[in-house]
């Protein structure tokens, strides 16, 4: 699935996250990404470019992923939240970290969508 820009009501407009620069969604039922405009730039990619989600998880480094991979997946089983500080490669070449935070919402006990923020931590 692409990743689509959230513009606006990307977010639910109810949801804590819609003003944060940085936050992203995913549709566990159709695996559909959006994120604001923040988090365009943190991966350096144009505001508004149709990005797979293969295509981002393909900058974070090898290591990064497979962690990235292992902690989503437990998440969503568990119905749970985590944060991670991962290593992404932007499409200028330069390498940054990265906070993400995730959290699940579920519906009748069944996780719908996994949400969160991005932040950039390199100079930490």
């Amino acid at each position: 699935m692409p990743i689509l820009p959230l513009s606006g009501c990307g977010l639910r407009a109810d949801d804590p996250l819609a003003p944060l620069p940085a936050a992203w969604e995913c549709d566990l039922l159709t695996n559909a990404l959006r994120w604001s405009p923040g988090v365009y730039d943190l991966f350096g990619f144009p505001r508004g470019l149709v990005v797979t989600r293969g295509e981002a998880v393909a900058m974070y480094t090898p290591e990064s992923a497979a962690l990235l991979e292992a902690v989503r997946s437990r998440a969503i089983a568990e119905a749970s939240s985590f944060t991670i500080d991962v290593t992404i490669q932007r499409r200028d070449g330069a390498f940054r970290r990265m906070r993400l935070t995730a959290d699940v919402e579920c519906r009748d006990r069944q996780p719908v969508r996994l949400y969160g923020t991005k932040q950039d931590v390199t100079d930490e």
